[in-house]
This record gives structure tokens, C-alpha cells and sequence, in this order.
């Protein structure tokens, strides 16, 4: 019972405004000093945070190589948030939009709720996200004289993601994962890894008002017929296979990358001029992230970006939905044992 109210206090704090929140847990957190990194999950770790989070769509038409690209208007958000021990908990506020980011961009719906685990040897991600109101972002590249300084607005339109991963971390003995993207550890020394797990994903795209389509009526008809597809569902499940490394330079500084690509099997239902037709076939996921900052004894500062795209085929189309996460922040360690 406590665990579900605290879940619904979190979902709250999700509602308010465009809020968003973020929830890391440790649950094998000890202090590790080894010969790469050195483990400061038992020291409190407070963060200052400005956060961007994109649900995106792209459909291409593989016989004319044309692509449509949607997206919500991607509003930063200011937030705090901590890391003590087995816990951690973050949460932002979105900004208020100007009347003319409104007018060019339009305005968004969001809902945002991320949970990401991370120990010694394991990584896991789990996510929902839900966006209604998007724009087209690429109007030039379908219509040659598009002047409009404002971008085509698709305000019913409806996207919806929910998914989880998780990664096994080979070298955990030389690398932490958490040194680079919580902070609650410091990697002493370069350390690369190669990185093993699966995956499940549910995408969907669409529209409230049932009448509209990706690409707006006002749009010739040569390229309304070139994307004829008016939502979709999709299921996914896969294994990954990847590699982590982090490079360690002037002592205080570091960069790490991780690609890990992945491949599955994909259920996936399309609504096309009247028909809804489905298809199970193997299909290919990627998930990109990058984190680099500056490591003082008590004071750190950082960035981190964490980018998830599918790819779907469809008789000559792909649809590739799209999750990107976007972290600029400053912290500062407190020790909280008492001296003696």
C-alpha cells in the first residue's frame, strides 16, 4: 500500500503543469573502491537540472526517398533532484511557452514518467511517455514553396511509448555505469565495456478526432498520397548487444559513449485508406547515449543525452518513432557521516 501512494504522489507531480519525473534506484549500492572508479552512493548527492524530452515520428516513402518528420515542441524544463544511497528521485518543470514559440510551434501535451535501475553489473530503463499537439518539421523538403515562417501544426495528433531494457555490464569490475550517467560514482580510469540484454517496446501514433491524417490537407495531393498511413501500433521485442566506454582524461574530466543496437521481432498493426492491416516480421532498434562532464572531490557538473529509435517496415514505407532525453546539470556532494 505505501508503494502504490508513492507512486501516485510521483504520478501528481507529473500532472502539474509540464512536469516531469525521473525515479533512479540502486538497489546493490555499497562503497566500491577499485582500481577504475571509486563508488559514492553513500554520500548525498544533490543535482540542479535543465531537462529537454522528445517523442518523435518519421515516415519515409522508400519510392520517392521523400520522409515526413513530426515532432512536439521541445520545452525545456527546470528541476532538482538527488541520489543517496539505494535512491534517487528527480523532478522538473516545464517553462512556460512565448506566444510566438506557440504560434510557430504550437502547443503540447505531455506526460513523462522514466525509471532507470542501475547496479554494479545491471542497467535498466523502463519509460511511458504520452505527447498530443506536433508540427511538421521539414515543410520545405515536401513542399518546395513553403514560405510560411510558421511550421504545419498537427494539433490532434497523438503519440504514446512505453518500454523497458535492460543491459548486463561485462568489465563492471573497471567500469561504472553510473559513474557516468547518475554521478553518484567517479571512473578513475578509461574503461570500455561490452553490454548484453533485451528489450520490449509499445509504440502508437494517431489522431483524437479520427479524421485527420500525418500530412495536413492543405498539402498538394501528390504528397498526401505519398503517405497514405493514418496511425499505427506497434509491439516489439528483442535482444541487444553493445559497447560502453569511458574515457577518462586531465584527471578530472571524461566522456563516455554507448551504442547499442538491437534486433526482434515486431507485431505491428497499420490504418491506411480505410484498412487496418497487420504484420509480424523481425525488425531493428538503436539506442545511442552520450554523457561528459568535469569531476571535482565535492562539485561536478555534466551533460547527458540518451536517443532510442525503431525502425518499422511497411510494404515501401518505414516508420521510425523516436525517444530522446536530453540533460544539462550541476551537483555537489554532501558527506553525511559524522567525523570523528
Amino acid at each position: 500500500m505505501k508503494s502504490l501512494s508513492i507512486l501516485l504522489i510521483f504520478i501528481t507531480f507529473s500532472l502539474f503543469g509540464q512536469s516531469q519525473v525521473e525515479i533512479d534506484t540502486h538497489p546493490s549500492d555499497t562503497t566500491v573502491v577499485s582500481e577504475r572508479y571509486v563508488d559514492y552512493s553513500n554520500q548525498l548527492l544533490l543535482k540542479f537540472m535543465s531537462v529537454t524530452k522528445l517523442n518523435g515520428l518519421e515516415l519515409v516513402n522508400n519510392n520517392n526517398n521523400s520522409k515526413v518528420k513530426m515532432e512536439p515542441y521541445g520545452i525545456s524544463s527546470l528541476g532538482f533532484g538527488f541520489n543517496y544511497k539505494w535512491l534517487g528521485l528527480g523532478v522538473t518543470f516545464g517553462l512556460p511557452l512565448t506566444a510566438e514559440e506557440e504560434e510557430q510551434y504550437g502547443k503540447t501535451k505531455r506526460f513523462d514518467f522514466q525509471l532507470n535501475i542501475y547496479s554494479q553489473k545491471f542497467v535498466i530503463d523502463a519509460f511511458f511517455q504520452q505527447y498530443e499537439g506536433f508540427y511538421i518539421k521539414n515543410p520545405t523538403e515536401l513542399v518546395p514553396n513553403w514560405t510560411d515562417t510558421n511550421f504545419p501544426k498537427r494539433e490532434t495528433m497523438r503519440t504514446s511509448s512505453v518500454g523497458a531494457a535492460g543491459y548486463y555490464v561485462f568489465n563492471h569490475k573497471k567500469l561504472s555505469y553510473k559513474a557516468a550517467y547518475v554521478r553518484n560514482a567517479v571512473q578513475k580510469k578509461s574503461a570500455g565495456s561490452f553490454l548484453l540484454g533485451g528489450f520490449y517496446n509499445f509504440d502508437d501514433a494517431g489522431f483524437t478526432d479520427d479524421t485527420s491524417s500525418f500530412i495536413p490537407s492543405y498539402f498538394p495531393s501528390e504528397v498526401q498520397d505519398s503517405f497514405p498511413i493514418h496511425a499505427y501500433a506497434a509491439r516489439t521485442i528483442g535482444v541487444s548487444f553493445g559497447y560502453t566506454y569511458t574515457l577518462v582524461f586531465f584527471k578530472h574530466f571524461f566522456v563516455n559513449l554507448s551504442f547499442v543496437p538491437g534486433v526482434g521481432m515486431k507485431n505491428l498493426v497499420v490504418y491506411t485508406n480505410g484498412e487496418k492491416i497487420t504484420e509480424s516480421s523481425a525488425t531493428g532498434r538503436f539506442n545511442g547515449r552520450l554523457a561528459l562532464g568535469y569531476e571535482s572531490k565535492h562539485f561536478l557538473i555534466g551533460f547527458t543525452s540518451n536517443s532510442l529509435t525503431g525502425t518499422f517496415d511497411f510494404q515501401d514505407y518505414q516508420i521510425k518513432p523516436s525517444t530522446q532525453n536530453f540533460k544539462l546539470f550541476i551537483a555537489k556532494r554532501f558527506n553525511l557521516k559524522k567525523k570523528k
